[in-house]
């Protein structure tokens, strides 16, 4: 059955035309989805309420990673204030990836942005470690810390979405122009000691980028692969002690390409101070055995004015 309904759940939303609107929309759009995903066929978004750039972004992630389907043909979920509009989480989907590439899990949910006028803006498998949403959730820092840390996960899934897509012009956008890019390796040499000992001597190389720099070694990347897999999870969020507006976001990173594969540690400095265009001011990646012996960075290794 491809067709499903969305209702918002009863006293998340006030009752008009608004809601109405939304659940239209919503429902538009799982049923596309659904009919789509069932036969293996690309998608057809002419007649969904979305801006261009979400339809752009939702057919490059179909194209790229896998098509999916909705699993209930009634769908009830809450509906969440966000500082652009509204989001809705907690879709069950079933991925059908499109190639043996796809390696994440196949039950997943589906998250939705819309604007305040009921215009989708954004469709995105959701984060998949439940226990990682409830930790980001637990702040002590009030209603309006939740709303934050509600939207850092949103930026996130976004951005793991964006490298997926090959979406350079997105994240040309998240990135601030001055953004510190630093990216650590293991460089391993060989040392004689004595008359017959060799040692194998760890040490951590790291390299820093611009980020037009970082932004053109990612289109090379990007024309260079067929295949593009980021996948986050353990991720932390700790809010900056004096500028409530900045925050410090630790994950996890595997990252796969058809010619390359890693696995190290992300952090993130993120500025909310215009909540509609929130960029990211610090980005380092670490190897694991790295952090496992001096840590990862924090707040407190940058200067910020």
């Amino acid at each position: 059955m491809s067709n499903v309904t969305f209702k918002f759940s009863a006293g998340t939303i006030d009752a008009g035309t608004l809601k109405t609107r939304m659940e239209d929309n919503i429902t538009a759009l799982l049923t596309e989805i659904n009919r789509a995903g069932n036969n293996g066929i690309p998608l057809n978004l002419t007649t969904i309420s979305m801006e261009p750039e979400a339809k752009v972004r939702l057919n490059a992630l179909w194209d790229e990673a896998a098509h999916f389907v909705c699993d209930n043909q009634t769908n009830i979920s809450k509906c969440l204030n966000d500082f652009q509009g509204y989001q809705i989480r907690a879709i069950p989907i079933t991925m059908k990836p499109v190639d043996s590439s796809y390696d994440q899990s196949i039950n997943r949910e589906l998250t939705i942005s819309l604007n305040k006028s009921g215009v989708i803006t954004g469709v995105r498998p959701a984060w998949e470690l439940q226990e990682d949403i409830s930790k980001i959730m637990l702040s002590p820092n009030g209603v309006t810390d939740v709303r934050q840390r509600r939207e850092i996960l949103k930026w996130v899934e976004d951005f793991r979405c964006y490298y997926n897509e090959r979406n350079l012009k997105a994240l040309n956008q998240i990135y601030s122009d001055d953004a510190l890019i630093i990216t650590g390796s293991v460089v391993i040499q060989r040392k004689s000691y004595g008359d017959t000992g060799v040692r194998l001597d760890q040490k951590v190389k790291y390299t820093l980028q611009s980020k037009e720099q970082y932004i053109n070694n990612l289109s090379r990347i990007f024309k260079n692969n067929r295949r593009i897999n980021v996948e986050f999870d353990h991720i932390s969020v700790v809010r900056h002690g004096a500028k409530p507006n900045i925050y410090g976001v630790t994950l996890h990173q595997k990252w796969h390409t058809s010619s390359y594969s890693d696995e190290g540690w992300l952090f993130l400095i993120w500025d909310f101070s215009d909540p509609e265009k929130p960029q990211i001011h610090v980005r380092t990646w670490q190897p694991g055995q790295v952090v496992a012996k001096d840590g990862v960075f924090t707040l407190d290794d940058f200067f910020i004015p």
